[in-house]
């Protein structure tokens, strides 16, 4: 069965397996997209239970890799709540010394920060470096010692607008991804969506097969869901992205692979080692990557279910 394979095998079978088949979605394929779903909220714990979770805070231990044969590792916190909020912290020790990173979310404002080692100030994990040092984004000029008023150039005004919408589009990029990963989140552990589910065909592979769903969010990247046929546990997702620059963390020591292409690839992200918490079935052990390779791979230890977050979790002290 699909469950003895490792994460990045199953993960691999089954988005080869798709992309190699491609079905078509009809009309009639909502409906049973409807149904698999109802089964699989039915399989994590049942619809009543579902709904009833408003918060949901996982802690535990993250791998990751940030270049060929390049692996940092270590404490994560990742806290949600619906229907619109995001964190993620991040501890990693550096030449003993910790790095503090922070991601949030929180409705359509987007923040990051980090303290401590040498990386104090400059953004997490390339996300934009909104972090307490915003890079002297506006020019240059800051500190610098020139005298606005006498040294100015005629065209500074125009320089510093520029400079300005530049750093909104990336805000806005920014933006946009951090909402693709709550929802992202909010689908995988709670299988909440916002748009429709179609049912889209079979993934079918020798080590098994698995039902497989398109989601289309109301504001964000088509996702695929696949489903366990036996049990309707979800196994894993697929979506179109720009992959990132790391490399394979179980290739540590062996020859580096070959860069990843320009442009768009198959994204993954894979559940595993399902536990019940409060009568919900969560995963565990979560992977990601591309079809080829496990970039990061994050072990829960332990899930809160509706815990009271304080006030200022999601919003930035300046």
């Amino acid at each position: 069965m699909v469950r003895r394979q490792s994460p990045a095998a199953v993960s691999a079978v089954f988005a080869a397996a798709l992309l190699a088949s491609q079905p078509f979605a009809n009309a009639q394929d909502a409906v049973k997209g409807a149904a698999l779903l109802a089964e699989a909220r039915k399989a994590l714990g049942g619809e009543d239970k579902l709904a009833a979770v408003k918060r949901l805070q996982a802690s535990g231990t993250f791998l990751r890799s940030t270049g060929p044969d390049q692996v940092v590792d270590g404490d994560v916190d990742v806290f949600i709540e619906l229907p619109d909020k995001y964190r993620r912290n991040e501890i990693t020790g550096f030449a003993g010394a910790n790095v503090e990173r922070t991601e949030a979310l929180n409705g359509a404002d987007v923040w990051d920060e980090t303290s401590g080692g040498l990386a104090a100030g400059r953004g997490f994990g390339g996300g934009g470096g909104f972090g307490r040092d915003r890079g002297g984004g506006g020019g240059g000029f800051r500190g610098g010692g020139f005298d606005r008023g006498r040294n100015q150039p005629q065209n500074a005004g125009a320089t510093q607008a520029d400079a300005s919408q530049a750093d909104e589009r990336v805000r806005e990029l920014q933006r946009r991804t951090r909402q693709a990963e709550f929802a992202r989140l909010a689908l995988v552990w709670l299988l909440s969506v916002d748009g429709p589910a179609a049912w889209i065909g079979t993934a079918q592979a020798p080590e098994g097969t698995a039902d497989v769903l398109e989601v289309k969010p109301a504001n964000g990247v088509p996702t695929r869901l696949f489903l366990d046929p036996m049990t309707h546990l979800p196994l894993m997702i697929t979506w179109s992205g720009q992959p990132s620059r790391g490399g394979d963390i179980r290739r540590r020591g062996a020859a580096a692979p070959a860069p990843p292409a320009q442009g768009q690839a198959t994204l993954v992200l894979h559940m595993s080692e399902y536990k019940t918490v409060n009568g919900i079935r969560l995963p565990h052990l979560i992977t990601r990557g591309t079809e080829d390779t496990t970039q990061e791979e994050i072990k829960v230890k332990s899930f809160k279910i509706n815990p009271t977050f304080k006030a200022d979790t999601f919003t930035h002290s300046q």
